[in-house]
């Protein structure tokens, strides 16, 4: 039996009774605010939950699920480019999406090379120049969906955001969480490859971007970060991606 997501964790974002998933919420600041988790990224999710979510996602909008649930390792079956319905991204869409504008490789998944404390990403430990941006008072320390826009200020604080997009007009490619990759993890090939998927077969997957709990080294948009399918961290999320038909 796969783990999807471990509800019972006291860190998860969300919590499931009756039949019912509902998000929790965190105590922050200012004075203790209560804040919805519904717009933050879900952690404690195995790379089998996310692909779960997604073949849910596909069938609920009458899309075709892009994984085959029934066969051992829950192979991907709709590869890109191929259209269909949602799917991890791979390592190379992801790195894509993350830090290539056309010119240049971004060292962080937004298009500025620096990442300095309370205007990027969401790592803390403890220490005043990082961030904990909600002043969350328990773990997960993320933040919402887009919420490094250059608009919202910091009740941590109250230092102003920087717009944080990535080249592509992606948000939160940088520390909020780790998000898991359709790839198997393996070293990279010797030659020019196109659109690649990675190896067949392996032991653990990719999860890119870094998280709230690493330092800003694990955030640089090149770095590899591996984990076995079955692992639900509590800095781990997911992105979907989906290969649209062609506009002719």
């Amino acid at each position: 039996m796969n783990v999807i997501v471990i509800f019972t964790s006291g860190d998860c974002n969300l919590q499931y009774s009756g039949g019912v998933f509902t998000p929790k919420t965190r105590v922050g600041l200012p004075g203790s605010t209560n804040y919805a988790t519904d717009t933050h990224p879900v952690v404690r999710i195995s790379w089998y939950g996310a692909v779960a979510f997604c073949n849910w996602l596909s069938q609920w909008q009458g899309l075709t699920p892009c994984y085959d649930m029934d066969t051992v390792n829950w192979p991907l079956t709709v590869a890109p480019p191929t259209p269909g319905g949602y799917r991890l991204p791979t390592e190379a869409e992801w790195e894509r999406a993350a830090a290539w504008d056309g010119s240049k490789h971004w060292i962080y998944g937004f298009t500025n090379d620096t990442l300095t404390g309370k205007n990027r990403a969401n790592y803390y430990d403890s220490n005043p120049n990082h961030v904990n941006p909600l002043g969350l008072t328990t773990q997960p320390y993320t933040s919402p969906d887009g919420w490094f826009n250059g608009t919202n200020m910091s009740p941590n604080g109250s230092v102003a955001t920087l717009n944080s997009v990535s080249p592509v007009g992606a948000y939160d490619m940088s520390g909020n969480v780790f998000e898991w990759c359709h790839d198997w993890y393996g070293a990279y090939g010797s030659g020019p490859q196109t659109n690649p998927t990675g190896p067949g077969t392996g032991t653990n997957r990719i999860l890119r971007g870094g998280s709230w709990g690493d330092s800003p080294n694990y955030s640089r948009s090149a770095l590899r970060g591996t984990f076995p399918p079955y692992g639900t961290g509590g800095n781990n999320g997911l992105r979907i991606a989906r290969s649209s038909p062609s506009v002719g």
